[in-house]
């Protein structure tokens, strides 16, 4: 048998050849949740050893993310907003620049209790179930289409006591009234998605795609569901980097007011936010 400590080396340097970003980091997470073993308990016994079943699957795990697999789908789940998030194959991973997107809205009906927020394009459920536990008396939709993405939307609901509205539909057939529309919907350009990481390529391309542009639930969402927000609504989108400004004018023109474009951690254009009259 290896010792955990030793189990941790040999993970890092097979991820660091396979040119992984981070491997300190991977590797840690990769012994934690697949051996049982967190950096901390690995410094506190370094000569612990580690069962050789557990030794092998880290290893296997540790192979399959140097081929370009996402961690998050090999542990099977992520953390957002201090939450832990079950997410796999079928489901675009939760990713902390959308923790701004939480942020928006949580900011803005900070004195306005009891909304009523819709989630269009869920996924896994991880916007929709933060906003449901950090607004109080919120009453949250999520809206996702695919059966993949359905499952874990559902799993994670139930996981956090059914405190949300899961429904399986088109995100740009609107239904009710809302105080709140939100979306973190695909929006890379086509000639953007050959470009990606090919770990980005590993989740669905239902979850990525935008259309030729990136634009197209943009424009389809603001252009669909603005009678269905209640008079001093709220809308809030994650957008790419460049998309600001464009996303700015499609607000615009479909009638929405005090348009906002807001910064992620490194700078770059990240979430819009609009009113509704």
């Amino acid at each position: 048998m290896s010792t955990a400590k030793e189990i941790l080396k040999k993970t890092e340097q097979t991820l660091a050849a396979a040119g992984i970003e981070d491997p300190e980091f991977e590797a840690g997470v990769l012994l934690e949740d697949i051996g049982g073993q967190s950096p901390a308990a690995i410094q506190l016994a370094p000569e612990a050893e580690m069962p050789t079943e557990k030794a092998a699957a880290v290893e296997a795990a540790a192979k399959r993310r140097s081929e370009g697999y996402p961690l998050q789908y090999i542990i099977g789940s992520w953390d957002f907003y201090g939450r832990r998030f079950a997410c796999g194959e079928g489901v675009l991973i939760p990713r902390a620049e959308t923790e701004l997107l939480c942020e928006c809205v949580i900011k803005y009906f900070a004195k306005r209790p009891a909304p009523r927020i819709v989630d269009l394009c869920s996924g896994t459920g991880c916007i929709a179930i933060t906003l449901a536990k950090e607004i109080p008396r919120a009453k949250v939709t999520a809206v996702e289409l695919y059966d993949g993405a359905c499952e874990y939307l559902q799993r994670n609901n139930a996981a956090f006591g059914g405190c949300i509205s899961a429904v399986q539909g088109d995100a740009l057939v609107p239904f009710g009234e809302f105080d709140c529309v939100v979306s973190n919907p695909p929006y890379v350009a086509a000639a953007e998605m050959p470009t990606l990481q090919r770990e980005v390529l590993a989740e669905p391309e239902t979850s990525l795609l935008g259309g030729e542009d990136g634009l197209d639930f943009y424009r389809a969402i603001a252009k669909n569901w603005y009678d269905h927000i209640a008079s001093g609504g709220f809308i809030a989108f994650e957008i790419g980097e460049t998309q600001g400004r464009a996303v700015e004018a499609i607000l615009k023109e479909n009638g929405y007011y005090g348009i906002s474009v807001w910064e992620d951690y490194s700078g770059l254009d990240r979430i819009v936010t609009a009113m509704k009259h």
